[in-house]
């Protein structure tokens, strides 16, 4: 029926349960169309490049003395590669139509927008409260959902062929709450079966046994990636060791300087040979630019390059570049075996990034999972149908199955996708940030005589705040110490024993 104002009228029959679940679903599908807003995206550079900080969390990346913009999405970075930077709000690349892409080039393709650094603003916008609206909002960009598009397809299409079957099996329900008979009744084969439904208690009893599959997954994917995070930490303290200890030891000759140079230029160059081996040959043509930039400086010949490039093993050939490096300046023993110590912890690390690469997690537990949850799905939705029946031809078995289907296939891709943590960790970020640009600043302060030459100031030239205790001097006018440490000098004659020195 249909009311003058051209609306449909409501059923008199209609259960009245069945409207609130349609309208309480409907926010949710508005939430997920709504626009979100673009932000800007960091593509760095494939080359040398020199990275500074400009205010708060901003990244400025140089090459050549030329700066390099945040250019948009469709964008190429420097030889036509992308290598991505991705901001906190970020949302998945749009790489095509769903239908054009298969789960696995989409799944590939954006590995490169996982590799994010946090500074102070993104940790704020990370922990806003906000963020349950804005991650409902943006549940249709779902790099999950993107990749698993094929198998969702799959569940969705299985629970609609189980509620059409089911209407024909046992009729169907009109607008106006009429039930209508099946035909198919009247056939005797089809007379005696009732509906294609399964009961919920092997699902019940299996649920335990998945889910603690599923978690057992994730956390020991998790731990890869942070072990994996932990060993390049250690390769950013060891790279930066080598080079303050090289500041320290060797002599303040020309030569030593040269060599001081070359240590810190094959330090680098260590850090992304050892990126260039977790990345593949698809990162050799970036590897190789980075070392003819520096045979550019002089700090590097053409036939090194060559020879790190057919070494079987490019990350320890640096490694012995920089010992050989060690080995030619004229420096004590003891000093020598310090810097040795500092190599011998990036051949430890090197290794041990070594052993997380080449050994996933047992293919016996992870074929076993993807089994179980597929055949689970599968049926699925024969289980549901029984318990959706308040709604209007149980049609809410298909978006119960959906998001059933995306939340567990989503926490199973997850530990998929972080089991090989190094294509997702911002590598790149570390090579030319954290240590190469840190690398270069410890060298040029090392040759500016006064860049750590900080004079104490006398107490008469301190600007003490209102309130604050008074430093104490010895007989110098050398302060020795403030605060707590004051009040232990106060002691009877500990003062003026140190005065005196006794």
């Amino acid at each position: 029926a249909i009311s003058p104002a051209g609306r449909p009228r409501p059923c008199t029959r209609q259960s009245p349960r069945r409207r609130p679940m349609l309208v309480a679903a409907l926010p949710l599908f508005q939430l997920s169309l709504l626009p979100s807003a673009p932000s800007p995206i960091l593509h760095a550079p494939r080359g040398p490049v020199t990275v500074s900080r400009l205010g708060g969390s901003a990244i400025r990346m140089e090459e050549a003395g030329n700066a390099v913009h945040v250019p948009s999405v469709d964008q190429k970075s420097v030889g036509g590669n992308v290598v991505h930077q991705p901001s906190v709000d970020e949302l998945n690349p749009p790489m095509g139509p769903w239908y054009m892409q298969s789960g696995t080039a989409y799944a590939e393709d954006s590995r490169q927008y996982r590799r994010t650094v946090y500074m102070h603003n993104e940790w704020v916008k990370h922990r806003s409260s906000e963020r349950f609206i804005k991650n409902l909002r943006t549940i249709g960009d779902s790099g999950v959902a993107q990749g698993l598009g094929k198998e969702l397809t799959v569940a969705t299409s299985i629970a609609i062929f189980c509620v059409l079957a089911n209407v024909g099996l046992t009729g169907y329900e009109d607008l106006g709450g009429t039930m209508h008979p099946s035909a198919l009744q009247d056939i005797a084969f089809f007379r005696n079966i009732k509906a294609l439904a399964l009961p919920t208690m092997p699902f019940t009893i299996c649920m335990p046994a998945l889910s603690l599959l599923l978690v057992f997954r994730t956390n020991t994917a998790y731990f890869r990636w942070n072990e994996a995070r932990t060993l390049w930490g250690g390769v950013v303290n060891s790279c930066r060791n080598v080079v303050r200890q090289a500041n320290t030891f060797f002599a303040e000759t020309p030569d030593a300087e040269d060599l001081k140079d070359v240590l810190a230029q094959n330090t680098a160059a260590y850090a992304k040979a050892l990126r260039n081996f977790l990345r593949g040959p698809s990162d050799d043509a970036t590897f190789r630019s980075e070392l003819m930039s520096i045979v550019t400086k002089g700090q590097m010949s053409v036939s090194q390059v060559d020879a790190c490039m057919a070494a079987k093993n490019r990350p320890m050939f640096m490694l012995n570049a920089m010992s050989a490096a060690v080995r030619k300046a004229n420096i004590d023993p003891i000093s020598r075996s310090r810097i040795d110590a500092s190599i011998s912890t990036l051949v430890d690390l090197t290794g041990a990034c070594e052993r997380v690469f080449k050994s996933p997690v047992p293919l016996v537990y992870t074929r076993h999972t993807s089994r179980f949850l597929a055949t689970f799905l599968l049926f699925l939705p024969f289980a549901i149908w029984p318990a959706m029946a308040d709604s209007w031809n149980h049609w809410a078995t298909i978006p119960a199955t959906t998001m059933i289907a995306f939340f567990l296939l989503g926490i199973e891709e997850i530990g998929i996708q972080i089991e090989e943590p190094f294509s997702i960790l911002p590598l790149e970020a570390l090579c030319n940030g954290a240590i190469a640009a840190t690398i270069d600043e410890l060298v040029s302060a090392k040759r500016d005589p006064t860049a750590y030459n900080f004079p104490l100031k006398a107490e008469s030239d301190l600007q003490l705040p209102m309130g604050a205790p008074s430093p104490v001097q010895d007989m110098s006018g050398v302060v020795v110490s403030t605060g707590r440490e004051q009040q232990m000098l106060e002691k009877p004659g500990l003062l003026s024993r140190l005065r005196g020195g006794k």
